[in-house]
């Protein structure tokens, strides 16, 4: 009986201490993918910003090498050129950096929303001053007159970032739509393309950080892919939601809503 009882004994601590081993080559196996993912996360986050980087970076410096020479002849407007291009790329620089201290900031919870009643029409109008539009690229922009309360600044970000989304991603052909709606307190913004669009499978991961669908027009000018997860994140500060869908007809539709209250 007390051979049966230690046998028994034995066999239940080595059925625990396979249990136990089990568990921790799980755990183990877990951590090792989750670093592998973070290795890779990491790769493919200095690749893109080394790329975003080197670009505007050795147009700022071959320019001001030109304008710095003495043996330069020069014409008022060739320099009026140069200068032109050296702030262009100062600004990518500046909206990049912009970009990951956002990110980081968003990540660690320390932004809160500035709300104040805002003209929607004012900001569009403003937004699309300041954004670069290459030459002969189409926005049609229709926008209804709404005073939504929100913090103009984030939501001026939102726009910039869709709106280089779809310049970024689709030919030089596509058509692109920026349009606004009032809903409830809030406001629909939605800014389409008719562009190649992007699998089903797709529509969610676009907003993860550093994450870009496959196939798209900016495949030899590849990004760092942090603008649509901060315009998820901005939406999020004002308790909104922002969501992409395949655009009757063909294209891509993002659609930011914000409640406005």
């Amino acid at each position: 009986m007390v051979d049966i009882t230690e046998r028994k004994q034995a066999e239940e601590a080595l059925r625990t201490s396979e249990r136990k081993y089990s568990e921790a080559f799980r755990r183990e196996k877990e951590a090792a993918e989750r670093l592998r993912a973070l290795d890779e996360m990491k790769n493919t986050f200095l690749e893109a910003v080394s790329h975003d980087l080197r670009t505007p970076l050795t147009s700022i410096l071959g320019s001001a090498i030109t304008l710095e020479s003495v043996d330069s002849d020069l014409t008022g407007t060739d320099a009026a050129d140069l200068l032109h291009r050296i702030t262009t790329n100062a600004r990518k620089l500046e909206r990049l950096l912009s970009d990951l201290l956002d990110l980081d900031r968003l990540q660690r919870g320390i932004v809160a929303p500035q709300l104040r009643p805002t003209d929607i029409r004012e900001l569009v109008e403003r937004c699309l001053s300041e954004i670069e539009i290459p030459e002969g690229r189409r926005i049609d922009v229709d926008v209804t007159p709404l005073v939504v309360q929100i913090d103009a600044s984030k939501v001026e970000r939102i726009l910039e970032n869709l709106l280089s989304n779809a310049i970024r991603h689709t030919p030089p052909e596509a058509h692109i739509w920026l349009r606004s709606e009032a809903q409830g307190l809030g406001v629909l913004l939605v800014v389409e393309d008719d562009g190649p669009g992007i699998p089903d499978d797709l529509h969610d991961a676009v907003f993860e950080p550093f994450r870009q669908a496959p196939g798209s027009a900016a495949e030899h000018s590849p990004g760092v892919g942090v603008g649509l997860s901060l315009v998820r994140r901005f939406s999020e500060l004002h308790e909104g939601r922002a969501w992409m869908q395949a655009r009757p007809g063909g294209g891509a539709s993002f659609r930011v809503f914000l409640p406005g209250e």
